[in-house]
């Protein structure tokens, strides 16, 4: 965008240059030849007025998607520290589980062991039947106790394959668990990086979008300062044109404030009053230096009363402009037009202009309309 201002810069000058350099005030038949070179130029400063309407519509478009940015960074945040959690209470029971599942599985292996010894034992001893017992018993009471010392070792054995299956499935399925969770692990980690490298993208993305809005700001008091500066310029021609031109014995008689001497230069509501405001387009807070009177695309623009045409032309951020002197320091400006219908000289009261257009520094098809006093701007609605 500064590229486009600075362009819009180069070309206004240039445009200024040619109608204050080449044209006296009061010359209508020089501003006349200027007339081509001057469309010209004109033309071009209209198309990169149009981008940079377009630049700014896009800027627009960019803050809402910047408000969007920052839910989403804020939301990313939250995800983070709860993913975050997660991953460090999941890493804490992997920590916790590993230790007693190798524990649990150096106890099984040992169990396993002897009981495999038992059984090495007893085939090697030969199997021991109730028969036997009851055949080597020296009397009853010999037999019950070595009965039912046989029968707890049996109950014993059946009850250590028992513990020794059961043991064998719960290390299985903790297993099982410990590798899911380690997994489960795995993916919250991606996950995690996933998203704060999003995260990052993110935050680069909105301090590059806002680095650029900045750079769009300065560009805009840029080019509010040629509007200021715009408007000396009209205040020294309508001053030096008056100071010239001002007959000595002058028969006109200025109107005084609320008469209604000047008529309505185009029929429409006034859209923006004279005063302090923010400017439609920049932003920026300063006097808006006369009414805004909207009026469609295409309308007429009369003058508000008889005079001279001082200049009629592009300048700067009014766009396509002409200035009125009537006598007597007053002086009337018609900006942002689609098309100017004079070229210099008298016109008269009521007498179309132009036309309303949004040309130069416009938000829409409106008239700005000024009232000078000596090149002083002062609120219009005190004349009409």
């Amino acid at each position: 965008m500064k590229k486009r201002v600075a362009q819009i810069v180069v070309s206004t000058v240039l445009g200024i240059m040619l109608i204050f350099s080449q044209v006296a005030p009061g010359q209508a038949s020089e501003l006349g030849e200027k007339k081509d070179e001057l469309s010209k130029v004109n033309s071009q400063i209209e198309e990169r007025r149009e981008q940079l309407n377009k630049n700014e519509q896009q800027q627009k478009d960019v803050l809402v998607e910047l408000n969007e940015v920052d839910q989403d960074i804020a939301e990313t945040d939250k995800e983070l520290q709860r993913i975050g959690g997660e991953l460090s209470a999941l890493q804490n029971s992997i920590d916790e589980i590993e230790p007693q599942l190798q524990k649990k599985e150096e106890a099984l292996q040992e169990r396993t062991d002897a009981y495999h010894k038992r059984l090495r034992d007893i085939y090697m001893q030969g199997n021991l039947s109730y028969l036997e017992v009851l055949l080597d018993s020296t009397s009853m009471s010999d037999f019950l106790m070595r009965f039912d010392l046989l029968k707890k070792i049996t109950d014993q054995d059946t009850k250590m394959v028992k513990e020794l299956t059961e043991e064998r499935d719960t290390i299985a399925r903790q297993k099982r668990e410990l590798e899911a969770k380690k997994v489960e692990a795995a993916v919250l980690r991606e996950t995690t990086t996933a998203k704060q490298k999003d995260l990052v993208s993110l935050k680069q993305d909105r301090e590059a979008t806002i680095a650029n809005l900045e750079s769009d700001r300065a560009a805009c008091k840029e080019a509010i300062q040629q509007l200021e500066a715009s408007s000396q310029q009209i205040t020294q021609l309508i001053q030096q044109h008056q100071s010239k031109n001002q007959p000595s014995n002058s028969s006109y008689s200025p109107p005084s404030r609320g008469t209604g001497r000047y008529i309505w230069p185009a029929s429409g509501p006034i859209t923006s009053p004279y005063g302090m405001r923010y400017h439609p387009v920049t932003g920026v807070y300063k006097l808006h230096t006369g009414i805004d009177i909207g009026a469609p695309y295409g309308a007429s623009i009369v003058a508000a009363d008889a005079g001279t045409v001082i200049t009629a032309g592009w300048m700067n951020g009014y766009g396509n402009t002409v200035i009125i002197d009537h006598g007597g320091g007053y002086s009337t400006l018609y900006a942002h037009m689609s098309s100017i219908s004079v070229g210099g000289g008298g016109v008269g009261k009521g007498q179309v202009i132009g036309y309303v257009g949004s040309t130069g520094w416009s938000t829409g098809p409106h008239l700005h309309f000024e009232v000078r006093i000596n090149g002083n701007p002062t609120n219009p609605l005190g004349y009409l």
